[in-house]
């Protein structure tokens, strides 16, 4: 419980406080479980003090000096700390949900299990502190530091981590789902385990020399990849680092491959310079699939989006009468080797219609979670669409 004489002293206000502790440096101050909420300390000096469970909710508690306090399983929800002094604090299990954190300074504070969920820590120094376990969804974190920051486990569902230095950060067993991580820094940081599912990097997000086993796509420890084993050193870097200069195709009822051969093939013969290279493939949902096609910096990125939109519907206009038209032979085939064998048994029996699902031969659709670059590299041709390809 709280010191009483302690808790009316600080009731005087921020000034009255900091005197009496100048003149008293050997106490230790109690303030645990004090009811504090909507209090007005501006400015005031808390370090080492004991306010463990107290209730802070909606105070103003910006520029105070905390360093060392204790302030665990407290109540901060909506608190202003912006430029608070919070290094090496004991907040473990604390609510600060919604709390202002702007340009605080946190470095090597104790945070695990911590709710934070929608705080604003933007600017805020976070260097080396545990956030293991800890509830950051929906957090803003743009510009803060977070260099060596332990996130083991923590939740950043929705956190906006735009230009954040998360260097050598450990984010095993994390969940960035829906995570906003353009221009992030994550040189050396520990993704193993971790969740990536939607989240949102660009190509400033810098992904060097992470360090990773392996990650889930799907929330639930579902699809991982690698599916089995480990990623080589460099591996994952090389999968999820966007490219400088991408042009993203959208396809929203499935992919004809057929077509998407002839009109990659032709934009890349007229646009020799632009060093085309399908990054990657993604199943955005809806039976939306996005190709992401990574292009020199100096590529006219919109006119070779163009082009290609256009060479693949002339494409794929002009191969569905060839499609048709295999479907109806092998109608014909059937129906006359159906009707061979009734001659031959000499039992009627009902001829049924052919009919292709779910085709994987070349101009099926293909609706595929993720699809690798080199799975379509090369030389794509159906022998039937010479012609065409031609």
């Amino acid at each position: 419980m709280a010191n009483e004489e302690h808790l009316a002293i600080l009731k005087q206000g921020a000034e009255i406080w900091n005197e009496w502790r100048t003149k008293n440096l050997s106490i230790k101050v109690d303030l645990s479980k004090a009811n504090l909420s909507k209090i007005d300390l501006h400015g005031a000096n808390l370090s080492e003090a004991n306010l463990s469970e107290a209730i802070l909710s909606g105070a103003n508690l910006s520029r105070v000096n905390f360093s060392g306090a204790n302030i665990s399983r407290s109540n901060l929800s909506r608190t202003n700390l912006s430029r608070s002094d919070l290094s090496k604090t004991n907040l473990n299990g604390s609510v600060l949900m919604q709390a202002i954190l702007r340009s605080a300074n946190l470095e090597e504070a104790a945070l695990g299990k911590a709710n934070i969920n929608g705080a604003d820590l933007s600017k805020a120094d976070l260097s080396k502190a545990i956030l293991t376990l800890a509830d950051l969804s929906k957090a803003i974190l743009i510009g803060a530091i977070l260099t060596g920051v332990d996130l083991s486990g923590a939740v950043l569902t929705g956190a906006v981590l735009s230009g954040t230095n998360l260097s050598e950060a450990i984010l095993r067993d994390a969940n960035l789902n829906r995570t906003q991580a353009l221009g992030t820094n994550f040189t050396a940081a520990n993704f193993t385990g971790a969740c990536l599912e939607d989240w949102n990097t660009n190509s400033y997000t810098n992904l060097d020399s992470v360090i990773c086993d392996y990650v889930y796509l799907r929330l639930g420890l579902k699809e991982r990849r690698p599916s089995s084993g480990s990623f080589a050193p460099g591996e994952f870097t090389k999968l999820f680092q966007k490219s400088l200069e991408t042009i993203d195709l959208i396809f929203r009822n499935g992919i004809d491959w057929d077509a998407f051969a002839y009109s990659f093939k032709k934009v890349e013969v007229e646009n020799q310079g632009a060093q085309l290279d399908v990054q990657s493939i993604e199943k955005k949902g809806d039976g939306i699939l996005v190709v992401r096609v990574s292009v020199t910096p100096t590529a006219d990125k919109a006119k070779i989006h163009g082009d290609f939109m256009h060479g693949y519907e002339f494409a794929h206009k002009a191969l569905e009468a060839q499609y048709q038209a295999r479907v109806e032979d092998k109608d014909k085939e059937i129906n006359r080797l159906f009707y061979l064998v009734n001659q031959l048994s000499g039992t009627p029996k009902k001829i049924s219609n052919y009919y292709q699902q779910n085709s994987q031969f070349a101009g099926g659709v293909v609706d595929a979670e993720t699809v690798q670059s080199q799975q379509i590299g090369g030389d794509i041709c159906n022998k039937d669409n010479q012609e065409l390809l031609d």
